[in-house]
């Protein structure tokens, strides 16, 4: 990544769910802790139903999803980045756009996502 941080926030589409499935497969695979038995395809089933009955935001930059989050009601359910795009602003913007039309929201993170804790303290 250059050091110019460009990047637009839009509404995910289904489109744009084996990318968003890509971001967390890595995610996954970097964390020691983590792991999840489904199948890419599972996976890509299972998040188009999040798609399309949840609210859901992408960051991308040119052609690129770099970041998505999901919302379901008044709970996130997912909040991921790609690993070269963390500590941009990524995550809180894509956060931000969830809780626009909310007066309050839920998070939860695993005890052990140290990081996902401390960024949703934040």
């Amino acid at each position: 990544m250059n050091d110019a941080v460009i990047y637009q926030i839009r509404s995910g589409q289904h489109a744009d769910v084996a990318a968003c499935v890509d971001i967390l497969c890595a995610w996954v695979d970097e964390t020691h802790w983590r792991s999840d038995p489904r199948t890419t395809e599972q996976k890509v089933r299972d998040w188009n139903g999040y798609f399309k009955h949840d609210h859901a935001w992408v960051a991308q930059s040119e052609d690129r999803i770099i970041g998505f989050c999901s919302r379901g009601g008044d709970n996130i359910i997912a909040l991921y980045v790609a690993a070269g795009w963390r500590r941009h602003g990524v995550g809180k913007h894509l956060l931000d756009m969830a809780k626009a039309d909310r007066d309050w929201i839920s998070v939860s993170a695993y005890e052990k996502n140290t990081e996902a804790r401390k960024f949703y303290r934040r």
